[in-house]
Order: C-alpha cells, then structure tokens, then sequence
C-alpha cells in the first residue's frame, strides 16, 4: 500500500517539473545527467522492447553547431513583446541530451512489424515520450531545469544534427532535452480543474467542453504559453 508520504512526494515533484527557457551556462555534475538517463531506462515500453538511445552533447563545438541548425531551421517560439529584450536561452545551457528512437528494436514486437505500421508508430512513441517524461521528472528531483526543444524532430533539423553527431540512419531523433540551472523561475503554471476533466461511466457528451468552451481555453492557454518564451 503507497503511503500519503510517498503520493504527496510524487505530486510535489510533478508539480515542480516545468518547461524553463531560460538558462545559465553553470556546469551540470556528470553524476546528476547519469541519474537522469539511469531513471528513464525503467520507463514502461511496447513489449519491453526499450527502443530508446541516449547522446548526450556537452562539448561546446558540437552545442554552437546545433544551436546553428535548430535557430536556421526550426526557430524558436518567441513573444513579440520580448524580440528586443537580451535574455537567456537554451543555447546558455551546458547539456543537451538526445533521446533517441530504434526503430529496428521493433523485431520485438508480435505481430506485424512492417515499417509503416500505425499501430508500431504509436507504441514506439507512447514508449519514447514514457522514457523522455522520466528525464524531465528526474532533472526536477535533482534541482535542474530542463527545456523539451521539440524542432529537433522536425526532418530537416534532425537530418543535419544527425549528421553532426553521427546518428545512425536507423534510428531518430524523438526530442532534444536542455538541462541545465534556471536564469529565471517560471511564472505559476495555469491548469485545468480536477472536477472538469473526471468523467464516470456513462458520462454522455453533456458532461464535457463545447467547441467554444475548449477554443476559449485555447486562446488563455496559447497566451500564457507565449508570454513563457
């Protein structure tokens, strides 16, 4: 039986891990980026295949050469109202962390395997974003911060930054984790109410958002979102 004690840890960590943007270069123990991946590797996967690798980039040659592509390639999400404003970002941070997809592992699965089943698709990614949300709960634990830079994924980014640190064809870029020590706390983080997103039994669509409920949330969302980057 968990204990209070352990739930109330678990939803303090959760509550403490946050998408930070802005960085500072201070240098992360090799033992805390250890700790990081050793927690994503017990992260549930399909059929316990565990098609995920792990590159981690601290040399400061290899991290301008990608700062360079992801910048030229996959921009950033910037708020307008801060285009002119000096501040931090991830390229201050000193470690990006690759987490990285096999996708050959899916010999493991049963069934069919053929290279574009939807049904592999789905499992590999639910498996990668299962390892990848690990990483980011083990940082929070460890007083880091962390940033997921999605754009790293995007087919011409992933091409030449697999090119740059030798990524074998086979495998792909699921994301790009930023760890590092935050310049700035995050502002509050804004969330839905408990009591509007439990459903039970036979619910009916009376008990969940309109179409103008969930684009009026969109939009408070979308603003919040932006005035983070």
């Amino acid at each position: 039986m968990v204990s209070d004690t352990e739930f109330d840890c678990l939803l303090r960590l959760v509550r403490k891990r946050r998408t930070v943007r802005q960085f500072l270069s201070d240098p992360v123990p090799d033992e805390y980026i250890t700790r990081i991946i050793e927690t994503a590797r017990w992260a549930p996967s399909a059929f316990h295949t565990q098609p995920w690798e792990f590159v981690v980039v601290k040399d400061e040659d290899l991290k301008n050469q990608i700062v360079v592509v992801l910048e030229q390639l996959g921009p950033p999400i910037k708020d307008p109202a801060k285009e002119s404003l000096e501040r931090k970002s991830f390229k201050d941070a000193p470690v990006f962390i690759f987490l990285l997809c096999d996708w050959r592992a899916k010999v493991g699965l049963p069934g069919r395997t053929s290279e574009n089943d939807v049904q592999v698709n789905n499992l590999f990614n639910s498996s990668m974003a299962n390892a990848f949300l690990y990483m980011h709960l083990a940082a929070a634990s460890l007083g880091l911060a962390s940033q997921w830079y999605t754009a790293s994924s995007r087919p011409g980014v992933e091409n030449a930054i697999k090119e740059i640190i030798g990524i074998p064809e086979a495998l792909t870029i699921y994301d790009m984790m930023v760890v590092g020590y935050e310049a700035n706390p995050p502002e509050n983080k804004i969330i839905r109410d408990i009591d509007e997103i439990v459903h039970y039994n036979d619910c009916g669509p009376q008990g969940f958002r309109t179409y103008e409920e969930v684009t009026a949330y969109a939009e408070k969302t979308k603003a919040w979102c932006m005035s983070q980057h």
